[in-house]
């Protein structure tokens, strides 16, 4: 795709996010997408033959697997507090960036459940990534753990409640800073298997 072609692409995707977000996946239209994109229902078309195929290349557009990728090749210590603060943070943050996929893939979870197989995705591959580092620190007697899988998924659970929290109640249940709380779950969780 050129340049041009690729923020035309680009621009779609996002107001295809936005309306699904605000209006769901079936209420929204290919002529409502067109016009809040400022193009026409043929350049949708021909970008991405269907709505539903928009919205899967919005998903796999909006995956966190390649940030974390990079995260586990190159920011890595080796050091269980300075990592795990950084995978959390970094959680977050993608998940803050994709809060309008999350809320979609709520939203349609019943009239799609072919999206949970996409959206599923990144958390499996973030899941397998951590359980390896989780794997690596019990080899190098850093940290004491029984079951990388089980590991990975109680500690990533931790930060997606906190984000699921603050997504639908606002700080109405949880009022901590995401940098105190992180904080506070990462030295507890340390201090849990080391």
């Amino acid at each position: 795709m050129q340049k041009s072609e690729t923020g035309t692409a680009d621009r779609i995707l996002q107001t295809a996010i936005q309306l699904m977000k605000d209006k769901g996946f079936k209420a929204v239209t290919i002529k409502e997408i067109a016009q809040g994109a400022q193009v026409s229902e043929m350049t949708i078309f021909r970008h991405f033959e269907t709505k539903k195929r928009l919205l899967e290349t919005a998903i796999e557009k909006h995956s966190i697997v390649t940030s974390f990728q990079n995260l586990f090749e190159t920011q890595i210590t080796w050091e269980l507090e300075k990592d795990l603060y950084l995978i959390a943070s970094t959680y977050l943050d993608q998940m803050e960036a994709n809060r309008s996929i999350f809320l979609i893939s709520v939203q349609e979870r019943t009239t799609m459940p072919e999206l949970s197989h996409h959206v599923s995705h990144s958390p499996k591959k973030l899941k397998q990534s951590l359980a390896h580092y989780f794997q690596v620190m019990s080899e190098k007697k850093k940290a004491k753990i029984e079951s990388p899988d089980k590991q990975a998924i109680s500690f990533l659970t931790f930060f997606f409640g906190y984000f699921a929290s603050l997504t639908f109640l606002g700080n109405q249940f949880i009022t901590d800073s995401k940098e105190d709380f992180i904080q506070h779950c990462v030295q507890t969780y340390c201090r849990g298997i080391t």
